[in-house]
């Protein structure tokens, strides 16, 4: 990981428009990108359909091949993958 090249990234990017404000002009993320930063595959069949909560653990799981921890006690079960939880078991 180049850190100083992601840190002037992060510097450029405006969260209201969605794109990286760049001396040359503006760039936005694509697909393309995303796979490289985070490391997921992006071939393949995509998932699409209904969305439902009810056994959301097993089929992340089924999906990448690691299930999501059990909510702490007390906390709320939010039935999402955070994408840091992605990038720490990827």
């Amino acid at each position: 990981v180049n850190h100083a090249a992601l840190t002037a990234l992060v510097d450029r990017w405006r969260p209201e428009t969605h794109l990286f404000h760049l001396p040359c002009g503006e760039m936005t993320m694509t697909l393309e990108d995303m796979a490289m930063i985070s490391g997921l595959p992006i071939n393949g069949q995509a998932i699409t359909g209904r969305v439902s909560a009810v056994n959301w653990r097993e089929r992340t799981g089924n999906l990448i091949g690691v299930e999501p921890d059990l909510p702490l006690p007390g906390k709320a079960d939010t039935s999402k993958v955070r994408h840091s939880w992605l990038k720490q078991v990827r």
